[in-house]
């Protein structure tokens, strides 16, 4: 096609640092390499993320649009009204200069008040304020500036991300509005899974129609786990089977660190859940009894250190681990990558009944560093899928004495693992992402 112009419009962009931010970031910087013209339009404020400065770096020739977004909550208004910054970064350095132990989450409630006004505040922003989600106030200005890059740069394509609902909101408008095609990305099963949509029921019921509007006005869907497409199947009874493609997310290409001597740990990435439990422990502890002292895997957790210790510490000191575990902070993905490269096996843990259809995004790193990966998952899930199709999978089941075995095996072995599936293991790259959309964009525009 001739003109290579594609609009990438999500919330969740550089230099904004957490995970809804890579699937795009990854796309924006492989299309530009691919000879394509991607323009990002995303908000203007960051009010509760961390960010990296060198994300926006990698993307230093292509064009960011920021449209103006208010958080419809109290914090939003006031920094609307009076321009101080109370956004999670502004916060979280003053209390960092204030050598205040407690760092705040992105999950804390900055305008916490006691008793009723709580309860009244929840109960607006949950049926109100955040309907279809907090993005709502974006919408207008997102269209608008939307519509005048479609016209100013002549652009045939666009591409939405959601979560949130309020992007398929936008790309609904300018598919009904201008003569773009649009391919939406599903991230995640949005009415699906509970967590994913609002529990009142007139919230859903706009979130739901923002679905069905989705696939019916969207030129293509693209999803980061196959199992969405059984999903959105069953959910549809098949009217939108062929223009559904599964497209995995992909690491970075760039990140790929060099071979290295494998030593003898497992990592695991990422937060420990509370549902996790200490069933893994009870496994780990029993395998190394039954290991020469040489052998003893060193067990990893990296990610946010105190959260981690707190979840998972009493599991580890109850079977006196301590001296086989080790915690490491967050760290950057090519430093993280490093330690999943060094490491003998990956850990994947989230139960035999959860998330069976979930695309890790760690399990991503995995397969695409080709790292067998030890993976208490369900029997039927994305992860035993995937991982089978790659050939790294170490599935542990409910028989804890065979999974001590198997434990036991794989690290009295020496040999090599012959059956990881190199071909398969590429298609989880950040280039194979972006040629698949490719493939996607031409195929639309013919």
């Amino acid at each position: 096609m001739a003109n290579k112009k594609v609009l990438i419009i999500t919330p969740f962009f550089a230099p904004e640092s957490h995970a809804a931010v890579f699937r795009a970031h990854k796309l924006v910087k492989y299309l530009k390499r691919a000879g394509w013209q991607p323009i990002v339009l995303t908000v203007d404020t960051n009010y509760n993320y961390n960010e990296d400065a060198s994300l926006l770096e990698e993307l230093k020739d292509i064009p960011i649009h920021r449209a103006k977004y208010i958080e419809p909550t109290v914090r939003g208004l006031k920094m609307w009204l009076t321009g101080k910054d109370r956004t999670y970064k502004a916060l979280k350095k003053e209390e960092e200069n204030d050598n205040v132990a407690q760092i705040p989450t992105a999950k804390r409630n900055l305008e916490n008040k006691p008793g009723f006004v709580q309860k009244l505040y929840s109960f607006c922003l949950a049926h109100y304020l955040k309907k279809p989600d907090r993005f709502w106030t974006w919408k207008k200005p997102a269209i608008k500036k939307a519509k005048q890059l479609i016209q100013q740069e002549n652009i045939g394509l666009i591409y939405t991300t959601c979560l949130p609902f309020t992007t398929n909101q936008i790309g609904i408008a300018l598919r009904k509005s201008t003569k773009v095609k649009w391919v939406a990305d599903f991230r995640d099963p949005i009415t699906y899974a509970k967590r994913m949509h609002s529990s009142i029921p007139h919230v859903f019921k706009l979130q739901r129609k923002i679905q069905d509007e989705t696939f019916k006005f969207a030129d293509h869907i693209s999803v980061l786990s196959s199992s969405y497409k059984m999903i959105f199947h069953d959910q549809y009874e098949g009217q939108y089977n062929e223009k559904i493609t599964f497209i995995p997310t992909g690491l970075d290409d760039d990140y790929i660190p060099k071979k290295t001597n494998i030593e003898n740990s497992i990592v695991f990435v990422g937060e420990y859940l509370k549902e996790y439990k200490g069933d893994f422990f009870k496994v780990f502890k029993k395998t190394l009894n039954r290991l020469p002292k040489e052998k003893r895997p060193l067990l990893k957790i990296i990610g946010n250190k105190e959260i981690n210790q707190k979840q998972a510490l009493p599991y580890i000191d109850a079977l006196n681990l301590r001296a086989n575990v080790k915690f490491i902070d967050h760290l950057p993905q090519k430093e993280l990558y490093m330690h999943i490269q060094n490491a003998k096996y990956a850990l994947l843990i989230p139960g035999l009944t959860s998330l069976w259809w979930t695309n890790f995004a760690k399990m991503v790193d995995y397969i695409a560093l080709q790292k067998p990966v030890i993976a208490f998952v369900p029997a039927i899930s994305e992860a035993q899928n995937e991982l089978s199709n790659a050939g790294l999978g170490v599935f542990l089941t409910e028989n804890n004495e065979s999974n001590i075995k198997k434990l036991e095996n794989i690290f009295l072995e020496e040999s090599e693992n012959k059956s990881i599936q190199t071909t398969y293991c590429k298609r989880y790259l950040a280039s194979s992402q972006t040629q698949a959309f490719i493939e996607i964009f031409n195929h639309i525009s013919v």
